[in-house]
């Protein structure tokens, strides 16, 4: 349960120093998130008690993952070439992997000088609820990114119509996590259906500016008839139907992704419950 959590923590880390919101993240930046992430899981594994062995076993190849995933050139520099979500998917997937297989279930006492309620929680289990946390807030908002770019939903247009939606992400995500941890989970359907509301408003307008203009004209009959003819009319053009609004989309995708990844760390944290 601490490796999981320390590995979760450590992504949270590094994407939140690293900052792949502006597209492009300069080396010296890169390489201060991959310390800072290389920190938190080193001291997140020797503060939940992993043994020295099970530690380098299992803390060597969760840091080739974490390096991997915060050098990757494709999301450093842009975000949606193919190789780069594919690694990029990898080295998360595999990490978690890694640390619920090998990671051994420690348990470890908080020091006496921890007073009051906190002293009575396992160790592994707040660095398991923190990790989820701070993968929360920043990681998992760069893998909706990356799974909107995945299906070709274009996320810069979205993200500038729909404005505040990095930070109502993660907020919506934790509150799920917490509501689901508390065993609530119904209650987080109050938080899909008022986001849903909340948003319609701009949806709208986005659908109505969208599909400003003439509807399609069905021309094939007049056209067939005025070539018989030989008339030299100029017939009405139909407008080119672009399919569904990118913005709509945008909100469905990237909406759908988010709950996924609450759901998931939520779900993460019940299979290692203890």
């Amino acid at each position: 349960m601490a490796v999981l959590g320390a590995f979760l923590a450590a992504l949270g880390v590094t994407d939140a120093i690293r900052d792949t919101s502006q597209g492009r993240v300069s080396p010296a930046r890169r390489y201060t998130a991959l310390a800072a992430g290389l920190v938190t899981l080193g001291a997140l594994l020797a503060a939940g008690g992993v043994p020295v062995a099970t530690g380098l076993s299992v803390g060597v190849p969760l840091a080739v993952l974490l390096a991997i995933w915060a050098h990757d050139g494709a999301i450093a520099r842009a975000i949606g070439e193919t190789p780069g979500l594919a690694i990029a998917f990898s080295a998360v997937s595999l990490g978690i992997v890694v640390a619920l297989l090998f990671g051994d279930p420690v348990h470890t006492a908080w020091p006496s000088w921890v007073p009051g309620p906190l002293s009575e929680i396992p160790v592994s289990r707040v660095i398991l609820v923190g990790g989820i946390a701070l993968f929360q807030v920043a990681t998992a908002n760069l893998l909706v990114r990356l799974i909107l770019e995945a299906v070709n939903v274009p996320s810069k247009e979205g993200s500038a119509r729909l404005r505040s939606g990095r930070v109502l992400g993660p907020m919506e995500r934790l509150f799920i996590v917490g509501l689901g941890l508390a065993g609530n989970l119904t209650a987080a359907a109050v938080v899909v259906g008022a986001k849903g509301l909340l948003r319609f408003p701009e949806l709208a307008a986005s659908e109505s500016r969208g599909s400003s203009g003439p509807p399609p004209i069905i021309i094939q009959a007049a056209g067939a008839e005025a070539s018989e003819k030989g008339a030299d009319t100029e017939l009405p053009t139909a407008p080119v139907d672009h399919g569904p609004n990118p913005v709509t989309e945008y909100f469905l995708i990237g909406s759908f992704a988010s709950w996924l990844l609450a759901l998931g760390g939520l779900g993460l944290a019940m299979l290692v419950w203890e």
